[in-house]
């Protein structure tokens, strides 16, 4: 395991320099020191950042900007290190902490505000849905570090794309998708039986089984790992275990492709029709289209519920501040000019995103500019009453939960421990009960140690800060007046 992590040091140092060296996504004039970088892991996304990045240079003569994508996994890896190195990009892409998404940041010094004296104005606020900028969230103090990139209605897991030939093969009617568990389960036996495909395309590697987990878990509470009734750490609540129990049978059943996969093996077995369904997100289309798989070939549903019916949503939450400009650039001007630029409404970014069909955006109006017929049908689904719902906001109950690093200490020890521990019960068939309980109890351990610790010291932070014993499930979160 050494010799493993010493190698992806070694690749992820490479990719650094790599970064640091390569010209490619380059437009405009002037020396390498002049260039306003930017980083993400949009790989799909390539030829139109370059078109992005030739528009903006266009429009403003002079300037350099260099709009680099790398893998997801390497990305992860690669920032940290550029980070460490003093040789983070100007603005990069960040959004793994969710809500906790700046507090993290902010603890590890990576960002800062958007201007120069983290204040934003009317007209740049004005472009987003009120109640979108929040302490605590994309602001603190007075200054503000984020802004809503993606909105959360539409965007997000928890969708079934169903293969046509398929599912015509096997003689079912992608009009007709199954709306239960069980009605997935006569599916996928149907779909085994008449055809040599297999059912499901299910990526499990490492994090990658939260595609599967996404859909199915929100028909029974939520997508978190997170019990906001009780203010824990839910892995091991009966309705987690409920969920994981149903995707056990589908393994043991067949129904799902076997093999560790990634996403991209998964979404490709897919696309040429070696598996009839795939559960992923909005961006899925957009990286199908650039592979020629085109949506004339597949259709969109709802994930499948229980057989009684939904008790539970996905989650609908402030995790879509996903750009943030370097605590490192020593071109913030630039890079909180570019950023104005990029996030206006009726703009060539986001006329040309919502166009390409790469999905939803919290500052452009989407629904009326989203032409792909994949994005829209998903719009349609995700605008049915309760299919996503506004989740708490902890922060919002307790503002000095900005300052506080309890959660953040809680989930960054083994930070995909929850699918760690469901790959590890999924290939060897055993009960995750044990693991998920000596994982919610040294997660919760450590948040409750932590917030004890911090209200000593002066926080106004308690476990209360997290428990919110009247919100339903199914309903969304209304803080009392």
């Amino acid at each position: 395991m050494l010799k493993r992590r010493r190698s992806r040091t070694a690749a992820a140092l490479m990719t650094v320099m790599a970064l640091g060296l390569s010209g490619c996504g380059t437009s405009g004039d002037g020396p390498a020191g002049d260039t306003l970088t930017i980083w993400d892991f949009s790989v799909e996304q390539t030829g139109f950042h370059d078109k992005v990045v030739a528009q903006y240079v266009k429009e403003h003569p002079g300037t350099k900007v260099e709009w680099r994508s790398i893998s997801q996994d390497e990305y992860q890896q690669t920032l940290p290190l550029a980070f460490q190195s003093h040789q983070g990009p100007d603005i990069f892409y960040w959004s793994s902490g969710g809500p906790s998404n700046m507090a993290q940041l902010l603890d590890q010094k990576w960002i800062r505000p958007l201007t120069s004296d983290g204040k934003v104005s009317k007209d740049f606020t004005s472009r987003w849905p009120e109640g979108s900028f929040v302490e605590g969230i994309n602001t603190y103090q007075g200054k503000t570090y984020g802004f809503p990139f993606s909105e959360n209605l539409y965007w997000g897991p928890g969708y079934m794309f169903l293969h046509k030939k398929v599912f015509k093969d096997a003689g079912l009617d992608t009009a007709k998708p199954p709306k239960t568990w069980s009605e997935l389960k006569d599916v996928c036996a149907r779909i085994e039986d008449k055809t040599d495909a297999y059912c499901i395309a299910s990526p499990s590697k490492e994090q990658e089984l939260q595609r599967v987990w996404f859909a199915l878990a929100s028909g029974v509470s939520t997508d978190l790992f997170f019990n906001f009734h009780e203010g824990k750490f839910s892995l091991d609540d009966p309705q987690a275990l409920k969920t994981f129990s149903y995707i056990q049978e589908l393994q043991k059943a067949g129904y799902l492709a076997p093999g560790l996969n990634d996403k991209n093996f998964s979404r490709q077995q897919f696309a040429v029709g070696q598996a009839g369904i795939y559960l992923d997100g909005t961006w899925v289309p957009s990286v199908w289209n650039s592979q020629g798989f085109t949506g004339d070939k597949y259709t969109v549903a709802a994930h499948p519920v229980p057989d009684g019916g939904a008790t539970g949503a996905l989650a609908r939450q402030h995790d879509g501040n996903k750009y943030w400009v370097s605590s490192q650039t020593k071109k913030a001007e630039a890079a909180s000019e570019f950023l104005q630029w990029m996030t206006e409404p009726d703009g060539y970014f986001a006329k040309e995103y919502l166009k390409t069909g790469f999905g939803t955006l919290a500052f452009a109006d989407s629904a009326k500019q989203v032409t792909d017929p994949a994005v829209k049908q998903i719009m349609k689904i995700a605008d049915q009453p309760g299919y996503r719902v506004n989740v708490p906001v902890p922060v919002q109950k307790c503002p000095d939960l900005v300052k506080s690093t309890a959660y953040l200490d809680a989930i960054s020890k083994r930070p995909n421990w929850e699918y760690e521990a469901m790959v590890e019960a999924l290939t060897s068939g055993k009960p995750l009960a044990p693991e998920a309980k000596k994982l919610v109890a040294e997660r919760q351990k450590t948040l409750e140690d932590g917030l004890k610790k911090e209200a000593a010291s002066g926080l106004k932070v308690s476990i209360d800060c997290y428990t919110f014993p009247d919100w339903k499930y199914t309903e969304d979160y209304a803080p009392k007046q």
